[in-house]
């Protein structure tokens, strides 16, 4: 089981003239690191939080979204965060994903230790993997939104489309 649930109940920062990308945008849209996603991976859950794990896996997670729109049929992504570290080998078999992951640093919100850090399968239909994250992604482009940045943010193509 693949699941993203959001906790929408966060304080808002402010907007930071500053800030040239999504990444930067995200990490001062949120004004702390509380967890305030929970990533369900099989039977285990991984707490994220916006402001730290999520604008530095930004990046990341688009690319791995842009790939599977395009079709491709394999590839590889790496995720580095606070929370997790980890790579995922993604293979599409007909209207699934095949992930296998290799944890090299995790976290889970019950403080299960990860007693397979050389690879878990998750099987997932691909139309509901990128619907989790591209749900995740419109509350994100709401809230920079909200917060007074615009399209012009590097990055941000990608919401655009949500």
């Amino acid at each position: 089981m693949f699941r993203i649930k959001i906790n929408n109940d966060v304080l808002l920062g402010k907007i930071d003239y500053d800030d040239e990308t999504v990444s930067e945008a995200i990490h001062s849209t949120y004004s702390d690191y509380s967890y305030d996603i929970s990533l369900w991976w099989n039977d285990f859950v991984i707490p994220l939080d916006r402001r730290g794990d999520i604008s530095e896996m930004y990046n990341d997670i688009i690319f791995m979204l842009n790939e599977l729109k395009r079709n491709e049929k394999e590839l590889s992504i790496s995720f580095l965060s606070s929370t997790f570290t980890a790579k995922w080998y993604i293979q599409v078999e007909s209207e699934n994903l095949r992930i296998l992951s290799k944890w090299i640093t995790i976290e889970f919100s019950n403080h299960q230790p990860c007693d397979n850090k050389e690879g878990t399968i998750l099987i997932v239909p691909t139309l509901e993997f990128i619907n989790e994250w591209n749900n995740l992604l419109r509350i994100i482009k709401n809230d920079l939104i909200k917060v007074g940045y615009s399209e012009n943010l590097e990055g941000f193509n990608y919401l655009k489309t949500l």
